[in-house]
């Protein structure tokens, strides 16, 4: 049986949202949202792909309860795009009663996403369950084409973004971005989040790159922006003379200039990165008639680290508000 898709949320949130069907085949469980802009022109959608991370219990959660509100920001964007959610599986914390210890347990997984042609194998999968969906009496309804295709993630979904970037077969000439909210953090190698995604926008499939970044993915974020920028060396030293730069990426602090009541929206705005380097860039090594102390290799991209981890003060709940309100700002310059 083909993946299918039906309809629910009817009269209650505006658009169309739709879930996989109990017991249908798919490749993931998925939530699907059309927002309600009128259609583009002939079979062309504008797709943005969301990667979820941990602590959601299925694909219905995604859209219905998971503090992102994914959903809510699509709708509020007011653009013509395909929210395609695949449900990545479930993780969750458990305590030892005896330690009161916390620990991961669940299912959660991204490594198939990875196989040759899996995202192209998705994508296929579900943008002929949408056509069923809206031609129900054809036995083969025309299929539906991608415009623009942007792969976002939040969280632990940012494994999951490295993955799918390298299996989108004949969609990738469609990608036209990828957004990380949050979600380079430590552990993901090798190489490295911050080594990885530098050699990926060096190369042939490169493509727009934008990652805000809270407490928690700091260190791999500080290392990409430094890399980026030519500034650091992969090992984390200072780069002398500076790198080439490169112009595709932008690596910004999760910061809001307003802390609106609850049910508002909040908004993001990117702090100019000459600000950030007063508090994030060491000071320069002495000059070259001055004596100079060793450094360790590394030290550079530490001392970076431990100026930011101290300088910024990142709000209460910033990691799902970097998820809402980075997601909205960015969707609504799409």
């Amino acid at each position: 049986m083909r993946g299918e898709l039906e309809e629910e949320d009817k009269g209650i949130f505006p658009g169309v949202t739709l879930f996989t069907k109990r017991g249908a085949h798919c490749i993931k469980p998925t939530a699907v949202y059309l927002p309600p802009k009128p259609a583009a022109s002939g079979n062309m959608l504008n797709v943005v792909i969301w990667l979820h991370g941990f602590f959601v219990r299925d694909h219905k959660f995604l859209f219905r309860s998971d503090p992102a509100r994914i959903r809510e920001q699509v709708r509020d964007s007011n653009r013509n795009v395909a929210l395609i959610a695949p449900h990545l599986g479930f993780e969750f914390s458990v305590t030892d009663k005896l330690t009161g210890k916390e620990t991961l347990a669940g299912n959660y997984s991204v490594k198939d996403l990875a196989k040759p042609n899996w995202g192209e194998r998705y994508l296929n999968e579900v943008l002929a369950a949408i056509s069923h969906f809206q031609v129900p009496d054809l036995k083969s309804p025309p299929q539906l084409q991608i415009d623009k295709l942007v792969i976002a993630s939040h969280s632990g979904g940012g494994n999951a973004m490295r993955n799918l970037v390298g299996s989108l077969g004949k969609y990738q000439s469609n990608l036209k971005a990828c957004w990380g909210f949050d979600c380079l953090y430590d552990g993901s190698g090798p190489p490295d989040h911050a080594t990885f995604w530098y050699r990926w926008l060096s190369g042939p499939n490169a493509r727009p790159l934008e990652i805000i970044y809270g407490p928690d993915t700091l260190p791999q974020s500080v290392k990409l922006d430094l890399m980026g920028r030519g500034l650091a060396t992969p090992q984390g030293d200072r780069a002398e003379p500076p790198l080439p730069a490169l112009n595709n990426l932008n690596v910004n602090i999760g910061h809001y200039d307003a802390f609106p009541a609850f049910g508002q929206m909040v908004k993001v705005n990117d702090l100019d990165p000459a600000f950030v380097d007063r508090f994030m860039i060491p000071p320069m090594p002495a000059p070259d008639w001055a004596p100079r102390q060793h450094q360790p290799h590394g030290q550079f991209l530490q001392q970076a680290i431990a100026n930011v981890t101290t300088a910024f003060p990142f709000p209460k709940g910033i990691h799902y508000m970097i998820a809402r309100g980075g997601f909205l700002s960015r969707l609504s310059k799409l």
